[in-house]
């Protein structure tokens, strides 16, 4: 099973490997650039190398990037569209310079233009983008939101409608995040109806990355906020049906709870001895 928390490569990329490998994880995430602007330090492509040698030695799954939060590719403003198409193209030369081969992505919140514009727009600008991201080796991950606000992608058929837009393209998946499901209105404690609906609708071969997080909010409460695992509405009995599921699969399982290195290393301990 890979598992492992969301990590900051400030310190560089070869830090966030080490930093991994001391809470007992063997993947990681993190965010391309800043995630509420949108500057990206330079590549430091030794350092890179360095951190690639450690994941070697130490039997790592595949990382997940995560793209910053500013990026909105349904905005009612044309000027943000813009921006995010621009930074997503040079994201994934990033990504492939560092051997990353999946980045999750937001899909968008539509801000009143009404939904169905809102996937008809992110379709129309995934297909300029998907050739790019499948030209560097990297698949985009459409995340499952949580419905709150003007969030384009709640619902697995609204995912599952972006990506007939762009022709089933195989560079486009989808990444599941419990919380965001839970949100949603998916029960987590009955889990196999939901694998079942996300293989239906969408496809689990599509599945490329799983967010394992509690939620501070119940069933259907449209809000996205993480809890620490077990400390929320989904318990360890919502948690452990899913990663009993899953732990078999070839799927980076991501904690982000609001915790730090320690209790990141704890959740990752009680996970693995608990599956």
């Amino acid at each position: 099973m890979w598992i492992g928390s969301h990590v900051s490569i400030a310190k560089g990329f070869c830090a966030a490997v080490e930093a991994s490998v001391a809470m007992g994880a063997n993947t990681f995430q993190f965010f391309t650039r800043n995630p509420r602007g949108g500057n990206a330090k330079a590549l430091d492509l030794e350092d890179i190398a360095k951190g690639r040698a450690v994941m070697l030695e130490k039997a790592f799954g595949p990382p997940v990037a995560h793209a910053p939060y500013t990026y909105n590719l349904c905005s009612a403003r044309p000027e943000v569209v813009v921006f995010t198409m621009a930074h997503l193209e040079e994201d994934f030369s990033r990504l492939e310079a560092m051997g990353v081969d999946r980045v999750v992505l937001h899909p968008g919140t539509h801000g009143g233009q009404g939904t169905e514009t809102g996937i008809r727009m992110i379709s129309e600008n995934l297909n300029q983008l998907l050739p790019l991201a499948e030209a560097a080796g990297v698949r985009i991950l459409l995340e499952g939101m949580a419905g709150a606000g003007s969030e384009v992608g709640a619902k697995f058929e609204e995912l599952e409608a972006i990506i007939k837009g762009c022709g089933e393209h195989p560079s486009l998946g989808v990444c599941i995040d419990s919380c965001h499901m839970t949100g949603a209105g998916y029960d987590l404690r009955q889990w196999s109806a939901v694998q079942n609906a996300i293989e239906k609708i969408i496809g689990w071969q599509r599945v490329g990355a799983l967010h394992l997080n509690d939620t501070q909010h119940g069933l259907g409460s449209r809000k996205d906020r993480h809890a620490r695992l077990g400390e929320g509405h989904l318990g360890f009995e919502g948690i452990m049906n899913m990663m009993d599921a899953v732990k078999d699969q070839p799927l980076p399982v991501i904690l982000e709870t609001p915790n730090d290195d320690a209790g990141y290393a704890a959740e990752i301990s009680w996970v693995l001895s608990n599956i």
